[in-house]
């Protein structure tokens, strides 16, 4: 009986003895796998962001990716309307401003969040629409001679200011629609030049004009058209330089 009580302690005592080497060794494995299974890594690269802008060529919406750390490509359109009315020298005006655009931007950064931002008005369609009425006895003057505008025929027109529908552009600005991080906002500014080229005038007149009151149309009476048409030319070649049409805007952002 003692023999037995011997040999079962003993039986008992190697496997416990074994059970708990096999304890220890999970314990050691699981430790190591902990060690050394990698982390999840955070993908920084952005994919895809949005975002809503105000500025100088209107209110608009921009889409961009990322490119490695310092490049970004969007692009995006604008849009605004404004309409006002005045008076001036006897005559009547009634005009409206246009901006509409599609453009696409490259922004290289130089340094933190500070780029030069080159890129393209893909089309252009910013401009100005006029028309003018000039009641029955004013006057008004082109290419310096005064026109009475007469009570039968009333002096009225049409004018318009039209750019390049295709410019480039050149900026700077600070602030990324993409942030390499794990922030989703972002506030960017903009500063700018489009390259929008002369602007391009048209005058067109209907109606009739009066000197020592003798009235003469001015569509099909060619020394009135002609004063018209100079008058034209004196204008745009007055809107000549204004070929830089400024970018300035503020945009707020979101990465996905």
């Amino acid at each position: 009986m003692r023999r037995f009580l011997t040999i079962l302690t003993a039986a008992v005592l190697v496997l416990a003895s074994a059970t708990a080497f096999a304890a220890g060794d999970d314990d050691g494995d699981e430790g190591t796998a902990a060690q050394f299974r990698p982390r999840p890594v955070t993908n920084s690269e952005p994919r895809f962001a949005v975002g809503i802008k105000a500025g100088t060529l209107g209110i608009g919406f921009q889409a961009g990716t990322g490119f490695g750390k310092r490049v970004n490509v969007r692009g995006g359109a604008n849009f605004f309307s404004y309409n006002d009315s005045l008076t001036e020298d006897g005559v009547a005006y009634n005009g409206t401003l246009k901006l509409r655009s599609v453009e696409a931007k490259l922004d290289l950064f130089v340094i933190g969040g500070f780029r030069v931002t080159p890129g393209l008005l893909l089309y252009n369609d910013n401009n100005v629409a006029a028309t003018a009425a000039v009641p029955t006895g004013s006057s008004v003057t082109f290419n310096g001679v005064r026109y009475t505008s007469s009570p039968a025929d009333p002096l009225r027109g049409t004018a318009a200011i039209t750019f390049n529908k295709f410019a480039p552009t050149i900026g700077i600005g600070f602030g990324n629609l993409l942030p390499r991080s794990n922030r989703h906002w972002s506030l960017s500014t903009d500063l700018g030049i489009a390259f929008s080229g002369s602007p391009q005038f048209a005058l067109g007149l209907t109606g009739s004009a009066c000197v020592a009151n003798v009235c003469q149309p001015v569509a099909t009476t060619p020394s009135v058209a002609a004063n018209v048409e100079a008058e034209r030319v004196k204008i745009q070649n007055d809107l000549k330089d204004f070929k830089y049409y400024p970018e300035v805007s503020v945009m707020f952002g979101w990465k996905f």
